[in-house]
């Protein structure tokens, strides 16, 4: 989102009424997830300012809404800092002390759906304690799919007892993604809410950097970790929306006009 983002963090680009990470509280307060870690780093302070509301009731600051008041007296909200920009895994691992040995749901905030439930009420109503990964699935239809850039494509070992819900057996290639669905007119995608258990932690860190970007980006997690922890998904239902590049903030942008999500 260069040069967009570059005094303004992409998380607080404007969706609709309201920042885009502001769009994510709200869904994660609506599935009863009230304790919530943000991770940032330099340069995304104003994440912070914006939901630690520190000021007396006799001097309100101009703009704050009734709405973002109330969101932020109806969670836990905690920060901490990622050093460097190392990939979604290790902002994950900054996170561990927070979450300690529960598991937890990861959101990735630029990720937003349109549904009559929740996407992560949704998934949690699925989840099951125990120590296995619980992926959101998209059916995500190909026109789609240039917006969808960093969604990857899953195996399904089996169809579990519960409608919409899967076992997965491994991450797939952008080419076998491609050629299992061929002749559909959807491909089946990842969605940006996971319930991870805190087993994940042993599968993140230096050891587990993809040597193709430098990152931990979570491919070589979940290559590591199969076979050990146990990967489940979870077919969510809605319309999905990624705001993560210019492509996709303004091919989706029109649909939030006085809407909500």
């Amino acid at each position: 989102m260069l040069p967009l983002n570059r005094k303004v963090p992409k998380e607080m680009l404007p969706v609709g009424s309201k920042p885009m990470i502001q769009h994510v509280l709200e869904e994660a307060v609506a599935a009863g997830v009230t304790q919530i870690c943000i991770v940032i780093r330099e340069g995304k302070e104003v994440i912070k300012d914006y939901f630690c509301l520190g000021y007396s009731a006799d001097r309100k600051p101009e703009g704050i809404t009734d709405e973002l008041e109330r969101l932020v007296a109806s969670c836990e909200l905690s920060f901490v800092y990622q050093e460097r920009p190392l990939g979604l895994g290790d902002a994950l691992l900054q996170a561990r002390e927070f979450v300690g040995g529960d598991a937890f749901v990861m959101m990735i905030p630029d990720q937003l759906m349109r549904s009559s439930v929740p996407a992560t009420l949704q998934l949690i109503r699925n989840w099951q304690p125990g120590q296995s990964i619980w992926s959101s699935l998209l059916r995500l239809p190909k026109n789609e799919l240039p917006f969808f850039a960093g969604a990857r494509g899953v195996e399904l070992a089996m169809e579990s007892g519960n409608a919409g819900e899967f076992v997965v057996s491994r991450l797939q290639t952008e080419e076998e993604t491609r050629a299992a669905y061929r002749d559909s007119p959807y491909e089946l995608r990842g969605f940006g809410r996971t319930v991870y258990p805190p087993a994940i932690f042993d599968y993140l860190g230096v050891n587990y950097i993809n040597p193709s970007t430098g990152e931990v980006d979570l491919w070589k997690t979940f290559q590591e970790s199969a076979g050990v922890i146990a990967h489940r998904g979870v077919l969510l239902e809605g319309e999905p929306f990624d705001l993560g590049t210019f492509a996709g903030y303004y091919h989706y942008l029109p649909r939030f006009r006085g809407a909500a999500i």
